[in-house]
């Protein structure tokens, strides 16, 4: 026999291995076979997280809209907008800083007595505005916006969902230091978050005019904001409407011919662009000479119009300046007639309310 054959070399994964199989040399290949496994992102499609953020906005009972919103006038601030389409929140009117309420085809203001005197096509200092802030009603034409047709989260996850028919192309982006996808359409342009349960947090757009940074609210958030909307709207019997002034159409001649009062009477014709039945406080004034003379005192009656037809307004005046001036010299005096058309009567106020049971 001869030597006994070396021991084989082991080498580190692949390599050459030489035995004696019944005396003979035996070679051996083994080849080390790397297999790669290719992963598959888990991750949804841009479109699935467009359905995703739409399916969430629809589920939302409020959204909050923070940003600019443009048109005829331009808002700056935040509004909380239900799903009913009702929205309130502080703004920067122009150069204003107030209280937006809008509802049911209703808006309400709340500002103070500077803003309110702009706002006022009067002459006179309204009798009624006070020093603090106050809510008014003015046209809902004063807007131009829809809340419940553009901005509420039923309109906006159709938004979303328009987004998606269009199959536009996303571009990776980050908003508010979030990853985000930005789609822009011909109309509009939203950034959803760069998630799977994705969330729409940008919504930019022509028609209207707004840039807002969007936040969803859960039942809990909506139920507290829906419960202040609903405190606001019980404040609003003491509200005035700004946009209406009613004027006279005929005064009484008569009543003042003694020295211990004067009774003012005039028929009052109500605004031609108010609900009715409407409900107005006419406050009448008198001076003595002139129409800018002394003062003679004043008194106020509150009358509701149902039509479009004038109606009879009466109070008496009964004061110490009206007594000292008939007793001394008497003469010739002047009536004045001023109004508060009140912005929201009981009904309404309930009705408004009663609107926020559905949300």
């Amino acid at each position: 026999m001869g030597p006994p054959m070396p021991p084989p070399k082991r080498g580190g994964g692949g390599g050459l291995v030489i035995g004696l199989i019944g005396g003979g040399l035996v070679l051996l290949v083994i080849i080390a076979v790397v297999v790669f496994v290719v992963a598959k992102g888990g991750g949804k499609s841009p479109e699935e997280k467009l359905t995703a953020a739409a399916t969430n906005m629809d589920a939302a009972r409020a959204v909050s809209l923070k940003g600019t919103f443009g048109g005829s006038e331009t808002l700056r601030g935040e509004l909380n907008v239900t799903k009913g389409g009702r929205a309130m929140g502080p703004v920067t009117w122009n150069s204003d800083q107030v209280t937006v309420l809008s509802a049911d085809g209703k808006l309400f203001v709340k500002g103070d007595k500077s803003y309110w005197t702009r706002q006022i096509s009067s002459t006179d200092d309204p009798y009624y505005l006070t020093s603090g802030e106050q809510w008014g009603r003015l046209s809902a034409d004063e807007l131009d916006l829809d809340f419940k047709e553009q901005l509420s989260p039923t309109a906006l996850a159709s938004k979303i969902r328009s987004a998606r028919l269009s199959r536009v192309k996303p571009i990776e982006t980050t908003w508010m230091g979030k990853k985000a996808l930005k789609f822009s359409t011909f109309s509009s342009t939203l950034y959803i978050t760069d998630e799977d349960d994705a969330e729409l947090i940008r919504y930019e757009a022509t028609t209207p005019r707004v840039a807002l940074d969007v936040t969803p609210k859960d039942s809990g958030d909506a139920s507290s904001l829906i419960s202040d909307m609903r405190t606001s709207m019980g404040e609003l019997k003491d509200a005035f409407n700004a946009s209406s002034k009613p004027t006279v159409d005929e005064w009484k001649k008569g009543g003042c011919n003694g020295n211990s009062g004067c009774t003012v009477e005039a028929k009052i014709r109500p605004p031609y662009d108010v609900e009715k039945p409407v409900t107005i406080d006419v406050r009448f004034r008198l001076t003595a000479g002139t129409l800018t003379g002394r003062d003679l005192g004043n008194c106020t009656a509150r009358i509701t119009i149902s039509s479009s037809l004038a109606q009879w307004a009466s109070c008496r005046v009964v004061s110490s300046s009206w007594t000292s001036w008939a007793k001394a010299t008497g003469g010739t005096f002047y009536k004045h007639a001023e109004y508060k058309v009140i912005g929201a009567t009981s009904a309404e106020v309930s009705a408004l309310q009663n609107g926020l049971d559905s949300e």
